[in-house]
């Protein structure tokens, strides 16, 4: 295999592992958002909030995450055309 084929076929890895890594994280975002409905539910019936201020920080990671997954695809896209 040539240089650029070795290079292509390690682009095309890196963009496989970043698809499933936005998979893994979105299902991490739905369970966490999934968690934080039940938990404020629960908490209506409660003195004080039962959502962790730890679990709202973690979806905001996980946002901003999701974002720099997506940013680094692109970017990845971006160097397989100018191939």
């Amino acid at each position: 295999m040539s240089e650029l084929g070795e290079i292509r076929a390690v682009l095309a890895g890196a963009a496989e592992q970043m698809v499933e890594a936005y998979q893994h994280a979105d299902v991490a975002r739905a369970r966490i958002a999934d968690a934080v409905a039940v938990l404020s539910g629960l908490g209506e019936q409660h003195s004080e909030p039962l959502v962790p201020v730890e679990l709202r920080r973690a979806a905001e990671e996980l946002e901003r995450g999701l974002g720099l997954i997506s940013t680094g695809a692109a970017a990845v896209s971006d160097i397989n055309a100018r191939l």
